[in-house]
């Protein structure tokens, strides 16, 4: 296996060549300068060397000609691979002292395995040129210290380019600032005032307070309307620890005599020294958001009432879990229970033994879409009797759950009068024309018999339904579902038929019944017995109570995506970051067979698995040059902070946890917690996968975006010990097999 000898000091650079080669079958060792290069090298001689020229110790060009003056290693090519002696003069020197290539930094790794390959094959077939005729101490010296000259011309040329790029940057910063809130505003170490500006031609937030804190005051000292004293105490002891602060709100009297809101967030301020300076940052204007929280709560009130005063009985259970969310007071009326026994129960304490398959069977039909309506499903309350419910069920979500909203409908008479009706048409009508709910007797094509109620329902006068045709009856738009029915019902493919039709009244108008029938017989011949009822309101109940539950959703993800954006807004290098990880994320658990439920926790969590950021100073987050260990160790930090402001969150999914575990490895070579294999969830495993594809192929300020092959290897390469086999494995098939494209 051909040997490659790295000489280099930036241990990312080194660390990321060697991949590189070792993923293109190369064997490779490593070196940080130029003395511990020719000490590897007289050990074991390479193939070939690959060095940089800016180095401790011993720098490229004084490596290049004492290896050149080395018997043994001289004959070895010699390959420079520089990022700061980039002029034609550098290479000129670099080639005189007798090395083979002088390529800048950085390449595209198809081009730098291509010159790489063309010089090994080159020595490997004879073809290598004699020795260059080695320089003189004199010429070397002269020509070095011209290098070292230039390297210092360009270093000032870098420092000014740098010193203009700060500039433009904190023009980029002040427009972000500008964008994403409403003032800027700076603090000293005894937390007074000492600048407040607004935000563009934005209006000063604080304008819209009657008295607000002026220069060399403190925000707290200027009469408030809250917090409470506990709420400002809490505060100040995040300001005397000298640590950074999110969305600390607080409100005052309005110019207008109404209450304003105002949200702040701020970070402390150090001098080089490390010496606390005081804080700086910026406030948004909250008053029309809180006061859209308040007609939001407002409007969960009028649900709520509608919800309470239902006639029918409402009960919410969880999809997984089948334990009960909450249910309104009719149906702890129903099961004889109180709402705080009905929390600690579910599906299994309201059913017989010998009814609960049934019933677990027509719950699982109805979490899939497959039915609408659960009919004569037996219910038992808590002192042991039994009733009979239609239950007609939705899907939704609440407090963060996958749940099913079903609605309860005593049909326990309506099973005893389909009973009575078996038996006898006398004891039929006797019970039927007493009825509560509207029945009928049908042909198939007329109304044989309608009972008052249902009459009443349709707004005809006793007796004048009977012979009616069903289809004057019906909407138009109804027919056909209708006929289909009833014609599954008299050729005995369905025992019972349900429906929710529009009917026409006598006046014209429409009216939406819920109608059941079976088949009967009638006078010696083939019928249809049924009952109907007007659940008008019924319906206009549970459309209101489905579209709060979608806007309860939609705020969620709009949530989600804020949340997401203000996070990105502060480093600029990674915008996008958590957007590109949650959709190769997605991907990667659809390839590995996850359920929509699943992929939609995989989405959520890849947006929010870097919110802890947010906790690190941006300048930090947007340094082009290599991090100090303490800056890494607080960068690094941010998968607990990322846990810390999540887990206090109900998600349906393991979110905060994502967020704490995506960097781990299965080896244990991971952070925060060094946690290895199956003690890592599963969506962690993806999550992990998804971050590294997207942070290697994204440029860095300090180097190019790797190329997907070289992250598939990379990949490849940590199969088992740093990433989980499975996971490895669809990854590699997505993006080898299927064609998937990493997201721009």
């Amino acid at each position: 296996m051909t040997q490659v000898l790295i000489v280099e000091d930036h241990e990312e650079n080194r660390t990321l060549l060697k991949m590189l080669l070792e993923a293109n079958g190369y064997r490779v060792t490593a070196a940080g300068d130029g003395v511990e290069a020719l000490a590897a090298a007289r050990r074991d001689p390479p193939d070939a060397i690959v060095s940089d020229v800016l180095m401790p110790k011993m720098d490229g060009f004084a490596l290049c000609r004492q290896w050149m003056q080395d018997a043994r290693l001289k004959a070895i090519p010699f390959i420079f691979y520089s990022a700061t002696y980039v002029r034609p003069e550098n290479e000129q020197f670099g080639l005189a002292l007798g090395a083979v290539r002088y390529l800048i930094k950085p390449l595209e790794a198809e081009v730098f395995l291509r010159e790489l390959g063309a010089v090994l094959q080159q020595w490997a077939g004879r073809a290598a040129p004699g020795p260059a005729a080695p320089l003189d101490d004199a010429t070397s010296h002269a020509l070095h210290e011209s290098a070292l000259a230039r390297k210092v011309e360009d270093k000032i040329a870098q420092l000014e380019a740098a010193n203009r790029e700060l500039v433009e940057s904190e023009a980029r910063f002040r427009s972000l600032t500008e964008m994403s809130s409403d003032l800027y505003w700076e603090s000293d170490a005894e937390h007074r005032l000492t600048q407040r500006t607004s935000a563009g031609r934005k209006s000063s937030t604080a304008s819209v307070f009657a008295r607000t804190a002026q220069i060399g005051e403190r925000r707290w000292d200027i009469a408030y309307l809250s917090p409470d004293a506990a709420g400002w105490a809490a505060h100040r002891a995040v300001l005397d620890a000298h640590q950074p602060f999110c969305e600390f709100e607080f409100s005052r009297l309005g110019a207008d005599g109404t209450e304003k809101f105002i949200s702040i967030n701020g970070d402390p301020v150090f001098d080089t020294s490390g010496a606390f300076t005081g804080y700086r940052g910026v406030g948004i204007d909250i008053t029309k958001r809180r006061r859209a929280e308040q007609a939001l709560r407002e409007s969960e009130e009028r649900l709520r009432a509608m919800f309470d005063g239902a006639l029918d009985g409402i009960l919410v259970a969880d999809v997984e879990t089948h334990k009960f969310l909450t249910g309104n007071p009719e149906i702890c009326r129903m099961l004889g229970c109180r709402l705080d026994e009905l929390a600690r129960m579910g599906i299994p304490e309201i059913h017989r033994k010998q009814d609960l398959p049934r019933a677990m069977e027509q719950f699982e039909r109805l979490v899939r879409g497959e039915i609408q309506l659960a009919a004569d499903i037996p219910i038992m309350r808590k002192d042991g009797s039994v009733f009979y419910a239609d239950i007609k069920a939705a899907r939704i979500r609440l407090g963060g759950q996958d749940a099913m909203l079903g609605i309860f409908r005593d049909v326990s008479e309506r099973k005893q009068a389909e009973r009575a009706l078996v038996d006898s048409e006398q004891r039929f009508r006797s019970l039927v024309e007493q009825s509560l709910v509207g029945i009928y007797v049908s042909d198939g094509e007329r109304i044989v018999y309608t009972n008052p109620r249902a009459e009443e329902i349709l707004g005809y006068e006793p007796g004048e339904l009977a012979g009616a045709s069903l289809t004057a009856l019906i909407a138009d738009e109804d027919q056909p579902a209708v006929e289909r029915e009833i014609r599954s019902l008299l050729t005995g493919e369905v025992p019972i038929a349900r429906l929710e039709i529009r009917a026409r009244r006598k006046d014209g108008s429409e009216v939406t019944i819920g109608a059941q029938g079976l088949r009967a017989r009638v006078d010696n011949r083939p019928a249809i017995v049924g009952v109907l009822q007007d659940i008008s309101e019924k319906k206009r109940a549970e459309e209101q109570i489905q579209r709060y539950v979608a806007q309860l959703e939609n705020a969620f993800m709009s949530t989600v995506r804020v949340v997401t954006t203000l996070g990105e807004l502060r480093d600029p290098y990674t915008a996008g970051h958590q957007r590109r990880v949650a959709e190769i994320a997605l991907a990667i658990g659809a390839e590995f067979g996850f359920d929509a439920r699943r992929q939609e926790g995989l989405r959520v969590a890849g947006y929010l698995h870097d919110i802890g950021k947010l906790s690190i100073p941006s300048e930090i987050l947007s340094k082009p040059g290599k991090l100090s260990p303490i800056e890494f160790q607080m960068v690094q930090g941010h998968a607990q902070a990322s846990y810390d402001v999540l887990k206090e969150v109900e998600f349906p999914w393991p979110v905060a946890e994502v967020a704490l575990q995506h960097h781990e490895r299965m080896d244990g070579s991971g952070y925060p917690q060094g946690l290895k294999g199956e003690a890592i969830l599963i969506e962690s495993r993806i999550m992990a996968v998804a971050n590294v594809i997207d942070a290697m192929c994204s440029h860095r300020p300090y180097r190019a975006g790797l190329g997907i092959d070289a992250v598939l290897s990379e990949i490849e390469r940590g199969r088992g010990s740093l990433y989980d086999a499975e996971v490895a494995d669809a990854c590699l098939r997505l993006f080898r097999e299927r064609r998937y494209q990493a997201p721009a």
